[in-house]
């Protein structure tokens, strides 16, 4: 395990500071203080996975099985709005009808 700057860390992993910033703050990484001239420094013990892979992995499994199932519901939901527009349609015609019958159009 080696450890890094937040800088290096954010290089490596090419994400900005402050993302690596707020990592840290919320204990997402694992990191150790040292103090040097003076100053504390903070270094991040590398663990050989960038948090980017670890995501995108997640995220392809997560949206990879119900892609069928979303892509159904929203056809449902496209027949579904379709006749309601058709029906909006065939409303308007008809009131239009009226009105050309009460104004003697």
């Amino acid at each position: 395990m080696d450890k890094m700057s937040i800088k290096e860390y954010a290089t490596k992993n090419k994400i900005s500071i402050f993302n690596v910033m707020k990592m840290v703050k919320s204990q997402q990484l694992s990191t150790i203080s040292e103090t040097e001239n003076g100053k504390e420094v903070v270094y991040i013990i590398d663990e050989k996975k960038s948090p980017k892979e670890d995501s995108s992995k997640e995220i392809q499994t997560a949206h990879t099985p119900s892609l069928e199932d979303d892509i159904k519901a929203l056809q449902e939901e496209v027949k579904k709005l379709r006749s309601e527009v058709n029906t909006l349609k065939v409303t308007i015609f008809k009131m239009a009808k009226k009105d050309a019958k009460i104004l003697k159009i």
